[in-house]
């Protein structure tokens, strides 16, 4: 009996740490983000509920005129001139910041910084312009590692306020 309630107990156990393991990568405590999540709309604006939704809606927003000179320029450069123009409208219609569906599922891909998110979604509509593969895992992981390097690069230019030596005493 006692070795059925022993093997019971690690069951239990197991589970539950599988479970945690397998949960989202960004849960928030906000409630307002929490409800953000759930809205197809917020402030009467459509949210795009992945990806090819926001590409599909990008499309739908900007007409043919638009588009034709973005395909002689590259993602890169793209990025840094509508960065303040149609990142900002994204950023904010969209509702990066505080939270919305298609935030919550760009977080839960790997981006958790909104500038991040805008960078990243003006690069995936250039690289749709112009019919060429998206990679999307690829930029993500490529983002990641540059926000990565950049808080260690913060990190290190930090002032050092003061250093202590512990002496531990020979018994």
């Amino acid at each position: 009996m006692i070795r059925m309630i022993k093997i019971l107990t690690l069951l239990c156990i197991s589970v539950s740490i599988y479970s945690q393991e397998s949960q989202n990568k960004f849960l928030s405590k906000d409630s307002l983000y929490n409800e953000n999540i759930k809205k197809s709309r917020l402030y009467n604006v459509y949210i795009p509920r992945d990806i090819d939704d926001a590409l599909t809606k990008l499309m739908e927003l900007t007409n043919e005129e638009a588009r034709k000179p973005l395909l002689n320029i590259d993602e890169a450069t793209m990025a840094k001139k509508l960065y303040f123009g149609l990142g900002r409208w994204m950023e904010y219609n969209w509702n990066f910041e505080e939270g919305s569906r298609f935030s919550h599922y760009l977080r839960q891909k790997g981006l958790i910084y909104t500038e991040d998110m805008t960078k990243f979604m003006l690069i995936i509509f250039h690289r749709h312009l112009k019919q060429s593969p998206l990679h999307i895992d690829d930029l993500i992981k490529k983002m990641a590692d540059e926000r990565k390097r950049k808080i260690k690069e913060e990190k290190e230019k930090l002032p050092v306020i003061s250093t202590e030596k512990k002496i531990i005493p020979k018994n």
